[in-house]
């Protein structure tokens, strides 16, 4: 697997937080990735059965679902949504979404793990 294989959307400047349920995505199984437009850094990545709804995690309550464990992951989104893109890849099945997950993780480009 190459990253220029992959087929994802293009960029797409993460939503306030207060329209965070405008995130665009795959409403079934794909990956997601978020980078810092400014910084060019890829900040997170990450892999759900429901993908549209695993990025409005990153957000709190009661703008999004707020529930990702780790809170620095929120903090950082929240503080600098302004400066984030994201962008997504529609798989076939959760199998797919997770061979693409450990992919990206063998890279470690990101600033926060999935």
């Amino acid at each position: 697997m190459k990253m220029e294989d992959l087929k994802w959307s293009e960029w797409k400047a993460m939503p306030s937080p207060e329209n965070c349920r405008l995130i665009e995505g795959p409403k079934d199984s794909g990956v997601y990735q978020i980078r810092n437009r400014k910084t060019k850094e890829f900040i997170q990545f990450g892999e759900s059965k429901t993908c549209q709804k695993r990025m409005k995690s990153f957000f709190p309550k009661p703008y999004g679902t707020g529930t990702r464990n780790n809170e620095d992951k929120r903090v950082y989104v929240l503080s600098h949504w302004s400066d984030l893109d994201y962008r997504t890849i529609e798989t076939s099945s959760k199998e797919e979404a997770v061979k693409i997950d450990r992919f990206l993780k063998s890279l470690n480009i990101h600033k926060f793990n999935t």
